[in-house]
């Protein structure tokens, strides 16, 4: 293992270790820590500091992480991966690079959201649904059409992701082992990995 390998698996406390597993996954659940800041200082916020209150990825560190996350699939899986506008181009390119291609556009409608520049408020993000042709994991017969590309669930703190989402991916895929990147807690019946877990 190189030392940037060696850097990002010790940064990182997890329930399963990507770097080491023989565990096989049908659905692989993202959040990467984009490279991103708070913004500029606010009147209402004089002392909020600019950096995230969690430490962030480049591009290149993230992509190393998918790689070998991706060793660990099951022949027939799904990659669900969270952006934001900024990298919604690059979220995209790095999974095609990887050999994915997209499915679908989930757009989770946050009901608030921050306003950069004071100009319009960022109220929405984006599950992104990843597939290899002729290894796409079918959805369960009966949630077929049941679900819309639509998340409506109100944030509650910063980068925490809506339960209905999770919810959703355990309903259209029961019984298939899942594995969470960039988990910030651990959830009942999924691996997951992560620095906040």
């Amino acid at each position: 293992m190189c030392a940037h390998k060696i850097r990002i698996s010790f940064w990182y406390k997890m329930k399963v270790d990507i770097f080491n597993t023989e565990n096989k996954y049908g659905i692989v659940y993202t959040d990467p820590p984009w490279q991103q800041t708070k913004g500029n200082k606010r009147k209402c916020r004089p002392n909020q500091e600019k950096e995230l209150d969690y430490k962030t990825c480049s591009l290149e560190e993230i992509k190393e992480i998918h790689i070998q996350a991706l060793k660990n699939v099951s022949e027939k899986h799904n990659v669900f991966m969270w952006t934001i506008d900024k990298y919604l181009h690059e979220s995209e390119q790095m999974m095609k690079e990887l050999g994915y291609e997209l499915h679908a556009r989930f757009i989770w409608d946050k009901q608030n959201g921050i306003a950069p520049a004071f100009t319009v408020r960022f109220s929405h993000e984006y599950l992104l649904w990843f597939y290899k042709k002729g290894c796409m994991l079918k959805t369960s017969q009966e949630t077929r059409g049941k679900y819309t590309t639509v998340l409506r669930e109100a944030s509650t703190k910063h980068s925490k992701k809506p339960n209905c989402a999770y919810k959703m991916l355990e309903d259209m895929f029961p019984n298939v082992n899942k594995l969470e990147l960039f988990a910030r807690e651990h959830r009942e019946d999924w691996d997951c990995w992560g620095n906040e877990v």
